[in-house]
């Protein structure tokens, strides 16, 4: 075979390294084609040039092909992505329609809801009132037990000066600064029951609910008590029996005449205990009968509820204004006033020695 020229690198080659065509008998370098320098070249090699412009067979059952028959189109791709994605804001969008009876039970529900909300919000803010009257009514307390204290402490004071001599030997003075401490004490005492109130009349039982009564009391009187407007009620002092001498010369007790203990009652608010007290007055005349209690009638009696020295000292005061022809006795936050007529001016009494000054 004469020497021929390489397809490739136009050089001269022999034929050991020759590699022929089957499409084109064109002749190249084993090298220049990328065969191996030695062995049998393959009976339907084409060098790459033909190759390049050999026709492919794009058959269905390729890979390739295959898998573009199953894509989508980008247009429909989409529009399925949008429709079924999780996160496609146009379904929510949507309006549901309510039939008309469903509108109107939510209707009523919302009505239902803003009125609980109402009650709500206005039983929180008498909550939040009750809370301030307790704590000025705590501050009230503590600084009348200060206060009670430094005049006890005086009252020592004033003791151990009178036993150690110091004090001048003059009787009026120790017993008029004994008297006014006692005195002060007694009005620090009454600040303590500005809430209470005192009501006399109504029969004892041994199964009777005191805080019942006092609310039955109320509802006649007019007034509406809450559970928290009353802080406590309940019987106070001793009983009290009239006794009756019997046929044969002993004596025993009446158990109809038996005198009912009277009722003590502290609420939580002043205006409430204000209330009562100003209904009482408008219905002087209420008896047991309109408490529609079982036995005779009896008058029943709602006061300020006074210490044990006012106590006894508006009843001297009471008896010396029938002695003396004085039309008015009366008591006021805890106060015993009196007054002979409509013309003259209103005295206050503190102690025994006022009594006997006012009315003698």
């Amino acid at each position: 075979m004469p020497a021929s020229k390489c397809g490739g690198c136009k050089k001269y080659m022999t034929s050991i390294d020759a590699a022929t065509c089957i499409k084109c008998n064109r002749i190249h370098h084993r090298a220049c084609v990328s065969l191996p320098a030695t062995g049998c070249i393959p009976t339907n090699w084409c060098c790459p040039e033909c190759q390049k412009n050999q026709v492919r067979d794009n058959k269905a059952e390729t890979p390739v092909r295959g898998m573009a028959n199953s894509v989508l189109p980008r247009e429909q791709l989409s529009k399925e992505l949008v429709d079924t994605s999780p996160f496609n804001c146009t379904a929510l969008d949507e309006t549901t329609t309510f039939s008309p009876d469903l509108a109107a039970e939510l209707r009523v529900f919302k009505e239902e809801l803003r009125a609980e909300f109402r009650l709500m919000h206005k039983e929180f803010l008498e909550f939040l009132q009750l809370r301030t009257e307790v704590a000025q009514l705590k501050d009230a307390l503590n600084n009348s037990g200060e206060r009670m204290d430094v005049i006890e402490a005086r009252v020592e004071a004033l003791e151990l000066k009178f036993e150690q001599k110091i004090l001048p030997t003059n009787s009026d003075y120790v017993d008029n600064t004994i008297a006014e401490l006692k005195c002060q004490l007694n009005e620090r005492d009454q600040e303590l029951l500005l809430n209470d109130i005192e009501i006399t009349g109504i029969p004892e039982s041994k199964e009777e609910s005191t805080l019942h009564l006092v609310n039955v009391l109320a509802v006649k009187l007019g007034i509406t008590l809450d559970e928290r407007d009353v802080v406590h009620a309940e019987r106070v002092g001793a009983t009290h029996r009239n006794r009756v001498v019997a046929l044969d010369g002993s004596i025993a007790a009446d158990p109809a005449a038996q005198r009912p203990r009277s009722i003590s009652v502290r609420l939580a608010r002043r205006a409430t205990r204000d209330a009562l007290l100003r209904a009482a007055r408008v219905r002087r005349g209420l008896s047991t009968d309109a408490l529609d209690m079982p036995g005779p009638p009896h008058r029943v009696y709602v006061n300020e509820r006074l210490t044990r020295t006012n106590r006894r000292l508006f009843y001297r005061a009471r008896q010396a204004a029938s002695l003396h022809g004085w039309k008015y006795v009366w008591t006021r936050e805890g106060k015993i006033l009196c007054r002979k007529d409509d013309r003259l001016k209103v005295e206050v009494i503190r102690h025994e020695d006022d009594v006997t000054k006012i009315f003698g």
